[in-house]
C-alpha cells in the first residue's frame, strides 16, 4: 500500500457538492483524490485562479489548491458549465 505524501483538507462547499454524487461518480472522484495525496501531478492551473487547479471527470470538475507544503485543499466539484462560476461567487 503506497503512503500519502499530502494531508486533505475538505471546504464545505466541497463536501455538499460530494453529497449529492451518486456511489459511482463519488468512487471516481475518491479515485482522483486518492491519487492527488499520493503525490500525482495532475490538473492543470485555472487561468483566472492560479492557485487553484482543475481536474476533470467526464462532464465534472474537481478544483483544488496545492499550494501549502503537504497539504492538498479540495474547494469545489461541480458540472463543467457551472464550476467556475460557482467558485467565484464563493470567494466574494
Amino acid at each position: 500500500m503506497e503512503k500519502y505524501r499530502h494531508v486533505a483538507e475538505f471546504r464545505r462547499s466541497f463536501e455538499k457538492d460530494v453529497e449529492k454524487l451518486d456511489r459511482e461518480m463519488r468512487n471516481r472522484v475518491f479515485e482522483k483524490i486518492d491519487q492527488i495525496l499520493k503525490g500525482s501531478r495532475i490538473g492543470e492551473p485555472l487561468k483566472r485562479k492560479r492557485d487553484y487547479k482543475k481536474v476533470r471527470i467526464g462532464k465534472y470538475r474537481l478544483i483544488y489548491s496545492d499550494e501549502e507544503k503537504c497539504k492538498i485543499v479540495l474547494v469545489k466539484f461541480s458540472h463543467r458549465e457551472t464550476v467556475y462560476d460557482e467558485l467565484d461567487r464563493s470567494s466574494n
